[in-house]
């Protein structure tokens, strides 16, 4: 159960991805940096003692933010989308360490709230007494009684609550993506990505719809960051790197088992791939070691799978064309006989 928890969490992420690569077609690689701000907000506001809940929000938000600053870079400064999200992501890691104000930041079980009282009304007793370690069990014990007591959305346990609420957050995230999609601005949006240039004739800045595209892809990478997060119950200031990979083979497992359908199939194509891409990465961190294989080797292992899979891809393709061309010049051929 938890490979497939884990595997729709990194599937919302590959959702963010797809909107980015399929939707406004605009390679965006901030996504490394926006996952990992995601889950450093996520993480410092449930230390702050803001709710789970809102925290997720937040994370979600700042991630959106990313995503509007790389494309106010790629069209207001005319700088190549993938050198604006290479600048904004790395400019994120900086600011992901200000955020949690170290290379890594655990959830918290208790926070504890501000205090006046000496060392001793704290602990129960002087800084010699119980030289051993019990004082830090009354400390923790009076740290409980002092303060409040973290509420995480997750309780980690395998009762299927943890897996029900990634699923009804997930089905929020695509019934609300298909609604904008098909809606007048979404239907613009998508007409960006697939003829940018066509979008002039109708008076809308083309600036505009790649921020907006790609703020959106960001928010639910944002937000994927913030579940991660409080998921696993730590933030790093490396939990992005690859994501951008991840995400691709994501998208390209999902459409290889769907191929390319409506909207809102298209949209469940990442999740689905997502987790194919956790169950096979699980699979090979437990039975891998048998031929050699390495938990390192994974991102290696995932390059080489998109490069195949474009491959055959163009491969496939382009034998496509020549079976119609063969077919077209069979026609006309056949065609001057008969005449």
């Amino acid at each position: 159960m938890a490979i497939l928890e884990q595997g729709l969490i990194i599937g919302l992420m590959a959702l963010g991805v797809y909107i980015s690569f399929r939707i406004v077609d605009l390679p965006d690689l901030t996504t490394d940096g926006s996952f990992a701000l995601g889950a450093a907000v996520a993480v410092r506001a449930v230390v702050a003692g803001i709710p789970a809940w809102l925290a997720i929000t937040l994370a979600a938000m700042f991630g959106a933010v990313a995503g509007s600053v790389t494309g106010t870079i790629h069209r207001k400064f005319k700088v190549n989308v993938l050198l604006a999200g290479i600048l904004v992501m790395t400019m994120l890691y900086s600011v992901n360490l200000r955020v949690m104000g170290g290379p890594n930041l655990p959830v918290p079980r208790v926070v504890a709230e501000k205090s006046t009282q000496s060392f001793e009304e704290m602990s129960g007793g002087t800084g010699l007494d119980d030289l051993f370690g019990e004082l830090e069990v009354k400390t923790q014990e009076r740290a409980l009684k002092t303060g409040s007591v973290v509420k995480n959305i997750f309780n980690n346990d395998l009762d299927g609550s943890d897996l029900l609420l990634i699923i009804l957050i997930i089905s929020a995230v695509i019934i609300l993506l298909t609604t904008i999609l098909r809606s007048d601005p979404g239907m613009v949006l998508r007409a960006f990505g697939s003829n940018p240039s066509g979008i002039v004739a109708f008076g809308v800045s083309q600036d505009t719809l790649a921020v907006v595209g790609l703020t959106i892809s960001n928010f639910i990478v944002g937000l994927s960051g913030g579940l991660f997060a409080l998921y696993s119950g730590f933030s790093d200031a490396t939990i992005g790197q690859g994501m951008v990979v991840t995400g691709l083979a994501s998208v390209i497992m999902g459409e290889i088992l769907l191929g390319r359908v409506k909207l809102f199939y298209g949209l469940l194509s990442p999740i689905i791939g997502g987790v194919i891409y956790q169950t096979l990465l699980s699979l090979a961190m437990r039975y891998g070691y048998r031929i050699g294989f390495l938990a390192s080797d994974m991102k290696l292992l995932t390059a080489v799978f998109i490069i195949v899979v474009i491959g055959l891809r163009q491969i496939s393709t382009a034998n496509g064309k020549r079976k119609v061309k063969l077919e077209v010049k069979k026609l006309w051929s056949n065609s001057k006989i008969s005449q």
